[in-house]
């Protein structure tokens, strides 16, 4: 269920590092790099970021000094892999600071060496090195700026090339300081920026040599009122001038507050949920960025917008809304490619199209649309593996290519391919791992790792080996564990926690410790219930609540406490009930509806409440053949409807209906051959079809024909047979074949 978090793109041009004591510098460079106005002729000039813009916004800096650590926190991680450039201002405070240092460490490390540049504002270059006349306490280059840093983050005894510009007296002086740097942060060369700079003042003399020129050259009443008319003119232009400034003023205030809205605001949002409040803040994005006056064709405002159709997107498919995601991925889609087509080379409009795409496939996945999710997935791929292979060293891009593996296999996994999804799986997982040892306090990669071992154990679980699944389940707990201790308040943790102990449960549940199980049930439901409270409009939570009611109702039944397992299973059924009527068109949901359905016939048949049971067992294969219908390749849906064939042959065999009950077995039997020549090595299909040849062999015993009722105890039995000895023994199975082989016994 979980999902990776979405970051499309690059959010702000530039990151300011600084030492708190030069907090002067930090916010003088800050005002002055995001009110320049770049020259005309280079706006839209493609440069090594695509097509330079009016202005370099935003700009990241105002980071509150935090606690001395050899990490850096996990907001200014994610702000610097965010940002383009990293400048740094240069002082004896700055290289003495343990989280300059470190800024510059992870900078440098996401293969961005040619990125970083300096400002130096005092103290003397490399005076640490011994140069003449420079106390080494002078020093005001970071080691970190001084040296280049490995993938690692291992600092190198090669030397960096440090671009920098020399505010100090004497030097370039602030002027030519700043120029250099936005040379740098705009591509272009230091002297035809000067030059243009240069030009602007020339006009403007020109413009007052002529007029004095004129005045000059006329008579003295002529030059009097001239005199006059420049001073009105004057006027005019401090006014135009002021006016000018308070429309940039004002468009500058609407820019940062659209900005802290996209990206900030809704950062922060979403480790707490509450999607109304989502909802609302995007609406005002959409009213801000509308009153703005932003032109689609300007390649800044059309991937702001995609940003925000992407959020929206996000937010109604945690709604439950799959139609109207899809609608808003598909329009974000196309924006993505416009983009991509302008300008191929900028990475941040093709990971933004990849998005588009993964996007896209959760959204037909949730339908059940197995094949179209996985040829956008694999659209994906073709993104990302050619931008993992250019910068091996970007963690980013590797975890973007691992989540890749991922999704491909989930849809394996779904169409019953069992060996091919492990497959997907296992290279996620050692991506991952590679991640985690490189920074272990990333609770993003953190958070992958529970998924990837969460995804294994279920393989394992399915092909019947229990004690890998256990393995795999137990080290999901840690993971997820160690992610919530590191961000406690995060939402999306919580519920990841929630599921690590669901799955553990299944675990030990399907080895036979039913009480082990419960407790792990019990876990989960208090994490489950607590979200579910915290936002009840959030349909991801309320299902989470439905799984919990569900697993834990099926120990109870396990240990034959009837009456509570029958009220666990309601409380489920009554949510998923509500969310599959919310959208009914959430294939996933009814899915899940069928099984919460089954589940509750199995209560009433042990209850032996026959009627009711047949009711719930008729409701689940009437949803499970409107799926099939949907979806005939799918093997989650396929398994389903042969279950529910099953389960009526069941209670139609404690009703003494043999004819009917004979029919729904060989329904049952169709299917679950099928599965099993598909993938023979999912166990859960093996079983169930050793089931439907014990339910065939009954009624055949029951009507008279030994023979036939003989085979059938037989092929069960041979089914059982070749579970345990490709898996292991497992109690169910072990109790089954001491019945099969007593019901063979007891024929003439």
């Amino acid at each position: 269920m979980a999902s990776a978090p979405q970051i499309d793109g690059f959010k702000y041009w530039a990151f300011i590092s600084y030492s708190h004591r030069d907090k002067k510098w930090g916010d003088w460079l800050h005002h002055w790099l995001e009110t320049y106005r770049v020259p005309k002729r280079l706006v839209g000039c493609p440069g090594r970021d695509g097509l330079r813009p009016k202005r370099l916004f935003p700009i990241f800096r105002d980071r509150e000094e935090l606690p001395a650590s050899p990490d850096l926190g996990a907001r200014i991680n994610q702000a610097l892999a965010e940002s383009r450039y990293l400048v740094v201002v240069c002082s004896p405070n700055s290289a003495k600071s343990v989280w300059v240092n470190e800024e510059i460490k992870f900078f440098k490390k996401l293969d961005r060496q040619d990125r970083v540049l300096a400002l130096i504002v005092s103290g003397e270059p490399n005076a640490s090195d011994g140069k003449t006349g420079s106390p080494i306490d002078a020093e005001c280059f970071p080691e970190a700026l001084r040296y280049r840093v490995g993938i690692g983050g291992t600092i190198s005894q090669s030397r960096a090339e440090v671009i920098a510009g020399d505010a100090r007296p004497g030097k370039d002086g602030k002027s030519n300081a700043r120029l250099k740097l936005l040379a740098g942060l705009l591509d272009v060369d230091f002297d035809a920026l000067k030059q243009r700079e240069h030009e602007r003042r020339r006009r403007a003399l020109a413009m007052v040599a002529g007029s004095a020129t004129l005045i000059a050259a006329g008579m003295s009443g002529v030059a009097a009122f001239a005199i006059l008319q420049e001073r009105e003119a004057k006027k005019q232009r401090q006014l135009a001038l002021a006016q000018e400034r308070r429309a940039n003023t004002a468009r500058q205030s609407a820019e940062e507050i659209l900005n802290y809205l996209l990206n900030q605001l809704s950062a922060k949002l979403e480790p707490i949920g509450h999607l109304d409040i989502v909802e609302d803040v995007q609406k005002q994005v959409e009213t801000y960025y509308k009153n703005l006056g932003f032109n689609d064709r300007d390649p800044k405002a059309a991937s702001n917008w995609a940003t925000l159709l992407q959020q929206e997107g996000d937010r109604l498919l945690a709604q439950g809304d799959l139609n109207g995601a899809k609608a808003k991925y598909r329009e974000k889609l196309g924006i993505a490619l416009r983009l991509v087509e302008q300008a191929p080379s900028v990475f941040a409009w093709q990971r933004s199209l990849s998005v588009a795409y993964e996007s896209l496939g959760d959204v037909l996945r949730g339908q059940g649309d197995l094949d179209g999710a996985k040829a956008q997935y694999q659209h994906e791929l073709e993104i990302r593996r050619p931008l993992a292979e250019q910068a091996p060293g970007d963690n980013g891009r590797q975890r973007d290519l691992s989540v890749c593996y991922k999704r491909l296999g989930d849809v394996l996994k779904a169409q019953g391919d069992l060996n091919g999804a492990k497959a997907q799986y296992e290279q996620y997982e050692h991506t991952t791992q590679e991640l985690v040892k490189k920074e272990p306090n990333n609770t993003i990669w953190q958070n992958d790792l529970f998924i990837a071992r969460v995804t294994l154990g279920d393989v394992a679980l399915a092909q019947g080996d229990l004690n890998r699944a256990k393995s795999k389940y137990e080290d999901a707990v840690a993971a997820t564990l160690a992610t919530v201790k590191l961000e406690p308040g995060n939402t999306r943790w919580q519920r990841d926690m929630a599921a690590s102990y669901n799955r553990l449960g299944d675990a030990l549940k399907g080895l036979g410790d039913l009480s082990g199980a419960k407790a792990q049930y019990e876990k989960g439901l208090e994490v489950s219930t607590r979200l579910a409270k915290q936002d009840p409009t959030n349909s991801g939570w309320q299902w989470d609540l439905t799984v919990s009611y569900d697993v834990l109702g099926s120990v109870l039944l396990a240990q034959g406490n009837l009456s509570e397992a029958k009220a666990q299973c309601l409380n489920g059924l009554a949510i998923i009930q509500k969310l599959a009527k919310q959208d009914p068109a959430n294939a996933e949901w009814q899915y899940n509806l069928s099984i919460l359905v089954t589940d509750l016939g199995d209560i009433y048949r042990a209850q032996k409440d026959f009627d009711n049971a047949l009711a719930e067992y008729q409701t689940a294969l009437d949803i499970s053949r409107k799926l099939v219908g949907q979806d005939s390749g799918n093997g989650d849906w396929q398994h389903a409807l042969a279950v529910a064939h099953q389960k009526l042959g069941d209670v139609l065999m404690d009703r003494n209906d043999l004819g009917n009950a004979k029919t729904e077995y060989r329904g049952a039997l169709t299917i679950l051959q099928t599965l099993v020549n598909r993938d023979p090595g999912n166990a859960d299909y093996q079983y169930d079809l050793s089931s439907v040849y014990r339910g065939l062999g009954l009624v055949e015993k029951a009507q008279g024909d030994a023979t036939a009722a003989g085979q059938n105890f037989r092929a069960s039995r041979d089914v059982l047979n070749q579970l345990i000895q490709s898996h292991g023994e497992r109690p169910t199975w072990e109790t089954d074949l001491g019945s099969i082989n007593k019901l063979l016994a007891d024929l003439p």
